[in-house]
Parts: structure tokens; C-alpha cells; sequence
């Protein structure tokens, strides 16, 4: 099967810092890209484009679209980037720009995203990726990507490289986003996961950075317990994460995919000070739901999201 992204035509839905930042990169590189968001960030886009600053350059783009809801146009590629909690009523949404040779990719924090997306859109038609990489809506039409731990991953759910994922991370590597395709993506969601877990919650609770919480004996005790449940309900739920202890994962943590994000605050200490909803539920809450399945008790994870959720409520100090 030759499969070839050259020119694509590419729909971000959920255009907010990170869905952005990926549909300005590409139509950068000549890609047909539409933006679907929210006023007034699409309204801005439409007037004077959208701005790019920070780790990949300064960039104007007006080479795009911008719309508040998907055109009846069929798609080669749609990206979904909602928040976790809007997927399914994204995913129907965007059913209006799935052909039949359209691929859908789930580029979202948390987990269940790329199941409930696969049930909605077709299997076949559904790719997932992880991203780790820190992005800041700065004013309406302007994002700055702040940080980035790895680089980003796209696979095939069931696994294993096939010509589509292939051109899916050349086209996007291609863009100025670090990109390769996974043979295993599942267990790399999984993965970020981890990472969500141990350190958005409690950016947002304690409102610092990356940085100021691996510094911190006490709270790095708690993302150790916090991990150990973690690694515990997905044993239970059947998925190899290619570790053979919490300790190996976190040594990866503190070494390697923190650092180049000790500056960062996390998207949900972000929601806090904007007073939005945060992912909590598809994260740290995904946990203890899995924890409840298989009979695992999860009580740090359980106190993390009570205490989120009370954050949403109080709002930031």
C-alpha cells in the first residue's frame, strides 16, 4: 500500500495551544490545514493568522482556515485534540470530514481517548499518537510551545509499522515536530499517561512547575505511590508497559523526560486559572476507576482527584 501525505488536506478539531501549534506547523510546510475551535482564538486566526513563538521558531501563519464547526468536506487526515472529556461529542462531530480514505488521529492527554474515538469513527480509520510536548495559548490567534519531553509517537492501535504511520510521522517530523512512527502506541499512551500522572495533579494543586515539584522530597514520595498504583491497575487491565518495576520508570522520569520540562506548568494548572474543567477524570481518575474494576485499592490517586476537583471549584489561591 503507497501511502503519501504530500499536500494533504488536514482538519485540527479542538484548535486550542496544542491543535494549533500542530496546524500551524504543517501548514507551514504546505499542507492544506483548517483549524476548528472556539472564539475568539478562531476569530483572531481569521483575521491576522496565527502566531507561532517559542522552542520552534517565531512564525506568522495565514496560509489556513479557521472555523468554529467541521466543514462537509472530506478529510485525508483529522486530528482530534480536544480535552479527554469532549471525544466522543468531537468525534461525531468531525464525522462530517471522514471519507472513505480518511485517517483520524487521537493526539490527546489521558486515557480511553483512541477506544471511544475507534468506536465512533471505525477502527480502521483510527491512529494514535502521544505528544509531550508544552504549548500556552498567549492571546487569541497566539500560542508559544514552551517545552518538549520526547518526541512525539504515531501507531496503529493493534501495533506494528505500517506504511500509513510511517508517512504520518515523516509528514509530521517533516513540519519542525520531532516524530516517529511506534510499533507499540498503546503501551506509549500509557506511558504519557504515567508522566500526566505523576506531575499535572499536583502542578495544578500546588501550583509550580515540573521543576519546583521534583525538587521536592515529599512530593516525589507521593508520585512514587502514586505510580505504584498506577503500574499496578495496568497489570490488571493487561498492559505490558515494557517496565519491570515503578523504580524503572520513575529513574526515566527524574533523568530524562523531566528536565527538559522543569519550567513548564501543567495544562491543568492552566484550567485552574482560567476556571475551566480539568482532565483529571482521564488521568489520575482513570486510575482509580481501573483500581475500582479490578478490585485494587488506589487511595493516593483517589485523594489527588478529590483534591483537583476541589481546586476546580476553589480556582487557584
Amino acid at each position: 500500500m503507497d501511502v503519501s501525505y504530500s499536500n494533504a488536506s488536514i482538519a485540527i478539531m479542538g484548535a486550542g495551544a496544542i491543535g494549533s501549534a500542530i496546524g500551524g506547523m504543517l501548514a507551514r510546510h504546505g499542507h492544506n490545514v483548517t483549524l476548528i475551535g472556539r472564539r475568539p482564538h478562531i476569530d483572531e486566526i481569521s483575521k491576522n493568522g496565527l502566531h507561532i513563538k517559542g522552542i520552534w521558531g517565531e512564525h506568522t501563519v495565514s496560509n489556513l482556515s479557521a472555523m468554529t464547526s467541521p466543514p462537509d468536506e472530506y478529510q485525508d487526515i483529522v486530528f482530534l485534540t480536544v480535552k479527554a472529556f469532549d471525544t466522543a461529542t468531537a468525534a461525531r462531530e468531525a464525522l462530517s470530514m471522514v471519507g472513505p480514505d480518511t485517517t483520524i488521529v487521537s493526539m490527546q492527554n489521558g486515557l480511553g481517548n483512541v477506544e471511544i474515538l475507534a468506536g465512533i469513527a471505525g477502527k480502521g480509520k483510527t491512529v494514535g499518537a502521544m505528544a509531550i510536548f508544552g504549548v500556552v495559548v498567549l492571546a487569541p490567534g497566539s500560542v508559544q510551545v514552551t517545552s518538549i519531553a520526547s518526541e512525539t509517537l504515531v501507531g496503529e492501535i493493534d501495533g506494528g509499522l505500517t506504511p500509513r504511520v510511517e508517512a504520518l510521522a515523516w509528514m509530521i517530523d517533516r513540519a519542525g515536530i520531532p516524530t516517529r512512527a511506534s510499533d507499540n502506541i498503546m503501551r506509549e499512551i500509557w506511558h504519557k499517561a504515567l508522566f500526566n500522572i505523576a506531575l499535572n495533579p499536583l502542578s495544578s494543586i500546588f501550583q509550580s512547575t515540573y521543576g519546583q515539584i521534583a525538587g521536592n522530597p515529599h512530593i516525589r514520595r507521593l508520585i512514587k505511590e502514586m505510580i505504584t498504583e498506577a503500574f499496578c491497575v495496568a497489570k490488571a487491565a493487561g498492559m505490558d508497559l515494557g517496565m519491570d518495576s515503578p523504580d524503572e520508570y520513575l529513574e526515566i522520569l527524574w533523568n530524562q523526560k523531566l528536565p527538559p520540562t522543569r519550567d513548564h506548568r501543567s495544562s491543568m494548572l492552566q484550567d485552574i486559572i482560567r476556571g475551566k474543567r480539568t482532565e483529571i477524570d482521564y488521568i489520575n481518575g482513570k486510575v482509580v476507576e481501573l483500581g475500582a474494576r479490578y478490585g485494587i485499592e488506589t487511595p493516593y490517586n483517589s485523594a489527588v482527584v478529590m483534591m483537583v476537583k476541589a481546586k476546580e471549584v476553589l480556582g487557584p489561591a
